[in-house]
């Protein structure tokens, strides 16, 4: 009885219609569930799929040791690829992925076809997440920085002195023009309008960019 159902499940799975469909749910599944911010219904059919397929392929293959071996190091290298930067090891682990499919499937031709089709398949549904719903891969936005470091965002790559421009100072050293100014107690480089400024001069700063302060005397 048991040896009955067994052969009606083996024989079913491996039906190239029933294979078809659960390759198609599980590639498609998988992408869906990467742009899906919690682990959903399709994510989890996805998986139960790929796990029916090569249960069912498992028992008719000759190459089922040689497919366990592949599986395996193409997880591995998927795993790996998280942690690792670039998309080779990811890329290998994804055609391992399909040569495993393509080992246990005893038609190898046939499963091409239908690896060719589910791959355009996905493509279409990653364009439609991409271009038209503008959606991001949530465990990928955990891993990159996507704050802007720009000069909208608040960001600069020096210290802000514009707050500096209109004060009045009085030159610590002979400007040369360049030298050191003094604001209160603050001592800041600081360049001259013309050539020369002379020390203990009051002067006004009237422009800065980035770290250079340019200032002029203070007419009495």
């Amino acid at each position: 009885m048991m040896n009955d159902i067994l052969n009606i499940y083996i024989d079913l799975v491996t039906s190239p219609v029933v294979a078809f469909l659960l390759l198609s749910i599980f590639f498609l599944g998988i992408v869906y569930q990467l742009f899906s911010e919690k682990i959903n219904i399709i994510g989890v059919l996805s998986i139960l799929s790929i796990f029916i397929f090569f249960s069912g392929h498992l028992f008719t293959s000759s190459a089922s040791v040689l497919t366990l071996i592949l599986i395996l190091l193409s997880g591995f290298l998927i795993l790996i690829e998280f942690f690792v930067i670039g998309m080779v090891l990811g890329f290998i682990g994804v055609l391992l992925f399909g040569a495993s499919i393509l080992t246990v499937s005893g038609n190898v031709f046939l499963y091409s076809i239908f690896l060719a089709v589910i791959f355009i398949m996905v493509i279409i549904e990653w364009v439609i997440f991409v271009k038209h719903k503008k959606r991001k891969i949530p465990f990928l936005n955990r891993l990159i920085l996507n704050d802007a470091t720009d000069k909208e965002s608040g960001y600069t790559s020096f210290d802000d002195r514009s707050y500096l421009v209109g004060e009045i100072a009085v030159t610590h050293t002979v400007l040369r023009p360049s030298g050191t100014i003094r604001l209160g107690d603050e001592r800041i480089d600081a360049v001259a309008e013309g050539s020369y400024i002379p020390s203990d001069v009051k002067v006004k700063i009237i422009f800065v960019e980035g770290t250079r302060v340019v200032v002029r005397p203070v007419e009495d």
